[in-house]
């Protein structure tokens, strides 16, 4: 199967099986467009995300539908890949959190069987505690590499500039989401899932040159 197809595949699975343990309030389902996997009613809003403040970048998030899942917590995702002749040459992978995700961390029981509405998107963009987005960028294009600088992908943790944790590979979707689950929601992500259930066959080479793996970074 091409990875384009086996990409969508994973994600119709991801999001069936996120709806059936309560683990997604709200959806997008996957969309293929352009030699990309987006979602359905994509549109490029990053142009206007620039310089915004999270909260701000968070609110326009929900108000363009620009996501995958919101989780049952308000946290939102998005999984974006390019491809070129077959091959993979582009992802970027975000976690959004609630600006208040605190409400969730103290009692996660009482969101079991909450959907989200605009009440209560209201309620969450208007809390006091403002947690940062993380990213999993992958992009072949060497004009954008630099050594040990700007590796060919790499984690970033908020709106800090020069933030890029080198990683070894690009990841699927469902190394992508098991990560987020088990690192973010750790007790009901093993109330409801095992790890075989986000198993994947897609092997990449590796990035990294032997200089940038002496490095910290992330490898998988």
């Amino acid at each position: 199967m091409k990875i384009d197809k086996y990409f969508i595949k994973q994600i119709i699975s991801l999001t069936y099986s996120l709806i059936r343990t309560g683990f997604v309030n709200n959806y997008n389902m996957p969309s293929s467009k352009n030699q990309a996997i987006v979602w359905d009613n994509y549109k490029n809003i990053s142009f206007t995300l620039k310089n915004q403040s999270y909260i701000d970048l968070y609110n326009e998030c929900i108000k363009e539908k620009a996501y995958n899942f919101i989780l049952l917590d308000g946290a939102i995702i998005q999984l974006m890949y390019e491809f070129e002749r077959g091959l993979l040459i582009k992802h970027r992978l975000a976690y959004y959190p609630s600006p208040n995700k605190e409400k969730f961390l103290d009692s996660p029981d009482d969101y079991d069987d909450l959907h989200f509405g605009d009440e209560l998107f209201s309620d969450i963009l208007n809390g006091k505690s403002i947690s940062f987005p993380i990213r999993f960028d992958f992009d072949t294009d060497e004009k954008k590499y630099v050594k040990n600088d700007h590796t060919y992908i790499h984690m970033t943790l908020g709106n800090f500039q020069n933030c890029r944790i080198p990683v070894s590979k690009p990841l699927s979707p469902n190394k992508f989401i098991s990560f987020i689950l088990r690192s973010f929601y750790f007790e009901r992500f093993i109330k409801y899932h095992t790890i075989d259930d986000f198993n994947c066959t897609y092997e990449e080479k590796s990035y990294l040159d032997l200089d940038e793996s002496k490095s910290i970074h992330i490898s998988h």
